[in-house]
């Protein structure tokens, strides 16, 4: 088949799954706005075409929809077009789509309904005041709304993000996890790293948070809030901040330069600061060492998105604590296959992360379990045969509409 994928900063969330298709002889066609066009043996035969914005600053979601829908137009009058056509809908890219190619079935990702829930408000106790922005949300979910009436079929990826929406439009939702590549991401007993001079190996006392951006909406108070009781208790662990320091999702400011500082300056003047480790962003094949040397990941969150970094940690066999309302929570077992905590308890935090340190059989048998669980639920091989399913249901469908 020949597949039309969307998505401003493609590869976005097909990382895994075009690669995979490409493999399995569809035809793919992408289309963004930025970043950088994938390269490799795994995106053989891909073709990327760009679009460009009038408003490179600020495009509207109109400037986008019309983008996209004039390179979609030039494919129509060149008889090119996809047999399936699958869109994120954030920034108004599946504007139209479905007037272009009425009879071509449509996959929309609304992703997550925008509410004040999901930045924190109602959820973190330290965010203090009245929802700041009554208007906020309502570009964002009305263009998920417009992208799921108008799709064939939609798609999330938890069902934390399905229950973001309205009741109504849950109804009309599909969960199908974009799925973790199991056979390139795997425990290493071998895995080390070094950090400042001192090499980290499997197995040692070594604390992980990894996001995109390092901000509350992630947990990053709570965990520096816990870490000056974790470092009394066990000297000789490290913890490990992966991820930028710019801003974020959330809506919150910063009250110094970053939420990166305002944390730091919480510490007591006493922590070692020196096993207290902040990277950066890191290539995607040193992200996945870090997660498995960690003893313990630290997958806090507001009820977000699903993170990658949480399902390639569990799939390292990292064992996870998070906390009720975070979007992998419904995937967890507290004591079985992670641990789940208050967000707003740092000293629960802080005991469980200690246990965990402490009790190297438990914390094994918790990280086999979460690897078990994304194996069963979260497994690209099993994800796979699904959407393989979805688009001959689709195309089927399609066929038979027009005779």
């Amino acid at each position: 088949m020949h597949l039309l994928l969307i998505h401003q900063n493609f590869p976005g969330q097909f990382r895994d799954l075009a690669p995979a298709w490409l493999a399995a002889g569809h035809q793919i066609t992408a289309l963004g706005s930025c970043g950088d066009v994938p390269e490799g043996k795994a995106w053989e035969g891909l073709r990327y075409l760009r679009y460009h914005l009038k408003n490179d600053d600020a495009p509207s979601a109109e400037q986008r929809g019309a983008a996209v829908a004039e390179i979609c137009r030039h494919l129509l009058a060149r008889d090119q077009a996809p047999d399936l056509v699958l869109v994120h809908t954030a920034w108004g890219e599946a504007l139209g789509l479905n007037t272009i190619w009425p009879d071509r079935p449509l996959i929309t990702f609304p992703e997550l309904w925008g509410s004040p829930l999901a930045l924190g408000y109602g959820f973190d106790q330290s965010i203090g005041g009245d929802w700041p922005d009554p208007e906020l949300f309502i570009e964002q979910n009305n263009l998920a709304r417009q992208g799921i009436e108008t799709a064939s079929v939609s798609m999330v990826a938890s069902p934390s993000q399905r229950d973001s929406f309205p009741p109504d439009l849950q109804q009309q939702l599909r969960v199908l996890p974009e799925g973790v590549d199991l056979e390139a991401i795997s425990p290493n007993p071998a895995a080390q790293l070094l950090l400042n001079g001192r090499p980290i190996r499997a197995g040692d006392p070594l604390v992980t948070l990894v996001s995109r951006e390092l901000e509350p909406l992630r947990g990053l108070r709570q965990v520096l809030w816990a870490w000056p009781a974790v470092s009394a208790a066990v000297p000789d662990a490290n913890l490990l901040l992966v991820g930028g320091d710019d801003g974020g999702y959330g809506l919150e400011e910063p009250r110094s330069d970053s939420h990166l500082n305002d944390a730091f300056l919480a510490l007591p003047a006493e922590v070692n600061r020196s096993r207290i480790h902040v990277v950066g962003w890191l290539e995607h094949e040193e992200m996945l060492t870090v997660l498995q040397c960690s003893a313990c990941h630290l997958a806090l969150s507001y009820p977000y998105t699903l993170s990658w970094s949480v399902l390639e940690a569990m799939a390292c066999a990292a064992p996870l604590i998070s906390n009720p309302g975070s979007p992998i929570s419904a995937s967890i077992r507290d004591g079985a296959n992670g641990v789940l905590v208050p967000f707003n308890d740092h000293h629960q935090l802080a005991e469980a992360i200690i246990r965990m340190l402490k009790e190297p059989n438990k914390r094994r048998a918790l990280g086999q379990a979460a690897r078990r669980t994304v194996e069963q639920h979260f497994n690209l091989r099993h994800t796979l045969p699904r959407y393989q399913a979805l688009f001959e249901e689709l195309t089927a469908a399609e066929r038979s509409s027009n005779h």
